[in-house]
């Protein structure tokens, strides 16, 4: 067996040396103060627009996502200054048995129910058993 000695000099190239595989050091595969890098090609035309409008959209959901939560905590709000409970309508019972006894002290039974009207968007007349009905706050 002989061993043989490799003498560098300023001149000599390090692709004479023996160098571990492609990328397995990730030192300078040869060249002495340069460094191989991954470098991604320019983006095209047509990706950058692809980047963009996927933004776009993006940020429109979110957008329409806060609005519809603003709208619906505003609702929300309206609502509750509007209403001071609800009352289910018995079986035999009318949306005027309802404004009499819910009718404020010294309030007519016509005014409190056209006001129930009014809230719930119904007619006394299409009033069936069972039916939810939100009372006026006053």
């Amino acid at each position: 067996m002989s061993i043989v000695a490799l003498e560098a000099t300023p001149d000599a190239r390090p692709s004479a040396l023996p160098r571990p595989a492609h990328g397995a050091d990730g030192g300078d595969h040869g060249r002495p103060g340069r460094h191989l890098r991954l470098v991604s090609p320019p983006p095209t035309r047509a990706s950058s627009w692809r980047r963009r409008a996927g933004a776009l959209l993006l940020m429109l959901v979110v957008v329409a996502m806060l609005i519809a939560a603003v709208g619906q905590i505003g609702a929300s709000a309206d609502l509750e200054d509007r209403v001071a409970g609800h009352v289910v309508i018995e079986p035999g019972e009318t949306l005027w048995d309802v404004a009499a006894a819910t009718a404020p002290e010294g309030m007519d039974t016509r005014a409190q129910l056209a006001a129930i009207e009014e809230l719930n968007g119904i007619r006394a007349s299409d009033v069936d058993a069972w039916t939810v009905v939100l009372l006026p706050a006053r």
